[in-house]
């Protein structure tokens, strides 16, 4: 058992307040709840934590649009849903596994991620245009008990969230034993949502801990395009089929040349609020997969547009959003090769990152403790962040590609899939100028406003390998400042 017992004490009273928090939400006090957000701010074990309730606590008292997440979330959720949602993600994942995992961190003497994502196969129902995943082998998949023992592994080192792809993770039946027995942890499922049908949705009711995250491309026309003809009004069945039944749900968009228009719109996401999402997760297309195309990412003008938008919609509208790659300040960079996650596929290879298609051990081969200490994962790690202290272009692969390349050439490391190494060689020089492009129009926003909120934030953090980031930021912004750079 990880959890001592003091972390189970404060796990105990960390959901008597939480359930306070539901009662207050429901009743619509936002003064009684910013008044226990400020109590629960004094009793929070971290200070990042402490000071995350406060803001909380500020918000209420302003009735910022981010109190309606938790109003819309208490109060549609299924009473099951809602009660996994606060004991084993806000409890488990958010209050009590940060400290364990600086014990367990402490004691083995590597970093231990946040969380993981785990693939445990590659087949899938569709064949959408462009997909990461496309050109894996179908052919090997991760047992039951091999699945089982990565979550219990991984629970031994004090993470309890757990993000699922594939492939389409539906088509495992068996996934539904896993999410039962590890129901002291909460899953993330990306899927195309197909196979969520009333039978299935029943079940995620009553297991509690699992949220569906369905992809969808936007406008009808470019769904159906992407992602077969018919696919939109499918997609919307099924949110609307989750909403009836109370299971918590989000939306899941890759942001692509053709897209970006309709999906930076406010049009967008008052559909995805009005169809009952409650999340919703930004992803770059990014050139890797099936039938790779530089021409089919979004722009650099475009990401940037992105990053505007989203910063404006989470003060105006109660969803919680993730912008992949604009959202790095908030993770503090890339979040690849154990830093904050891992990506475990179907086969066992171990990569860095679901769009980092290249890999140097296996899981059927090594403990997840020695694929953490491993010296590829190691060395990206302790270059992060790459080349320079900007981490709103944090990514290895699309900002950064002549570190990709030099690690992956330097460890030996070898493609997950047929085709994955063009990344490293004919479309090198489309991602070096891509990179080029993102970095004249990222720098002078870092240097003008972002560094400085960026350091302010990290002002809360008492990890000392991310304290000592802070230290080399303030010492790289120093340094420009010595030499009169901007």
């Amino acid at each position: 058992m990880v959890m001592s017992l003091t972390d189970r004490l404060k796990g105990m009273i960390s959901v008597a307040l939480l359930n306070q928090v539901v009662k207050l939400v429901e009743e619509g006090d936002d003064k009684k709840l910013a008044l226990l957000f400020d109590t629960i701010s004094r009793l929070a074990p971290a200070k990042y934590q402490r000071e995350t309730f406060k803001e909380l606590a500020d918000m209420a008292r302003v009735n910022h649009p981010f109190v309606g997440v938790f109003r819309r979330v208490f109060q549609e959720l299924h009473p099951n849903s809602r009660k996994k949602l606060i004991v084993n993600l806000i409890v488990n994942f958010m209050v009590l596994s940060r400290g364990i995992r600086d014990r367990k961190s402490k004691e083995l003497g590597v970093h231990i991620p946040n969380f993981m994502v785990i693939s445990p196969t590659m087949r899938c129902n569709l064949r959408c245009k462009g997909c990461y995943a496309g050109s894996y082998d179908t052919s090997s998949d991760l047992t039951t008990e091999e699945i089982d023992d990565i979550i219990t592994q991984a629970k031994e080192l004090g993470m309890y969230f757990f993000t699922i792809s594939g492939g389409e993770p539906f088509t495992r039946k068996d996934l539904f034993e896993i999410w039962a027995k590890h129901d002291d942890c909460y899953f993330q499922v990306y899927t195309n949502g197909t196979l969520i049908t009333d039978e299935v949705a029943d079940k995620l009711v009553e297991l509690g801990n699992v949220a569906p995250m369905i992809s969808i491309e936007g406008t009808p026309e470019e769904t159906d395009y992407r992602r077969g003809p018919g696919m939109y009004n499918k997609i919307i069945e099924t949110y609307r089929r989750l909403r009836r039944k109370g299971v918590l749900y989000g939306f899941s968009a890759t942001y692509t040349r053709s897209s970006a228009p309709y999906i930076s719109s406010d049009e967008f996401i008052e559909r995805m609020l009005e169809e009952g999402c409650k999340v919703g997760w930004f992803f770059q297309y990014i050139p890797t997969g099936l039938n790779p195309d530089l021409s089919y990412m979004a722009t650099p003008e475009q990401r940037a547009y992105l990053k505007k938008k989203v910063d404006e919609w989470r003060s105006k509208y109660p969803i919680f959003l993730g912008d992949f790659w604009n959202d790095g300040p908030y993770v503090d960079g890339c979040i690849a090769a154990g830093f904050r996650y891992l990506h475990i596929i179907s086969n066992g290879d171990v990569e860095p990152c679901v769009f980092c298609h290249f890999a140097v051990d296996n899981i059927r081969e090594k403990t997840l403790v020695e694929i953490l200490k491993s010296p590829f994962f190691e060395a990206i790690r302790s270059r992060q962040p790459y080349e320079d202290d900007n981490l709103l272009r944090p990514c290895l692969i699309i900002d950064h590609p002549a570190v990709l390349r030099e690690m992956v050439t330097k460890y030996g490391a070898h493609p997950t899939h047929p085709g994955a190494d063009k990344l490293l060689n004919e479309l090198a020089a489309g991602l070096d100028e891509y990179a080029r492009r993102m970095k004249e129009i990222y720098d002078p926003i870092w240097e003008e406003s972002e560094r400085k909120k960026y350091l302010k934030n990290l002002e809360k953090e008492e990890n000392p390998q991310i304290r000592g980031r802070q230290e080399e930021s303030l010492a790289s912004c120093n340094q420009r400042a010595g030499k009169g750079e901007k």
